[in-house]
């Protein structure tokens, strides 16, 4: 375990750079709750040209739910088991506990439940702003769940 003394803070740029990584795995968490919805709806249709699945209503609302529980729990769990997500891991940076520890499970989901609120109002622009004007480059999210972005 390393602490914040002996690593490097990320600021804004190599962040961006691994959350756009991992927004390939969250377009395709997209189809994974869509199919999954429409499977159990039986609302998927075969079509010549493949697989269709058109949600409105309820089943659009149950698929936009899995997916945002897909999304956090993607990170959620690889930041608390493994300190990185893909995007993290081939940028090289991780997540840590502010005092240099693996986060905990807990931890983990209040940073990752925060990235709604960073995301607002689009784009990161809250996070980015955070992180901006932070000292120890810290987003909303490491801020209330107590981490910090580490190269």
């Amino acid at each position: 375990m390393e602490d914040t003394e002996t690593s490097e803070t990320c600021g804004v740029g190599i962040r961006g750079v691994a959350m756009a990584i991992d927004a390939v795995v969250w377009f395709a968490l997209l189809f994974v709750a869509v199919y999954a919805v429409a499977v159990a709806t039986g609302e998927l249709v075969v079509t010549e040209t493949g697989l269709d699945a058109q949600l409105t209503g309820a089943p659009g609302t149950a698929a936009f739910v899995l997916w945002l529980s897909l999304g956090i729990g993607y990170h959620t769990v690889l930041e608390w088991r493994f300190g990185k997500t893909v995007g993290k891991r081939l940028v090289q940076i991780r997540v840590q506990g502010a005092d240099g520890t693996t986060p905990s499970l807990g931890a983990s989901l209040v940073r990752n439940l925060l990235r709604l609120v960073d995301w607002l109002p689009m784009l990161y622009l809250v996070g980015i702003v955070a992180v901006v004007l932070s000292d120890e480059h810290r987003r909303l999210g490491d801020r209330l769940g107590d981490t910090v972005v580490v190269r």
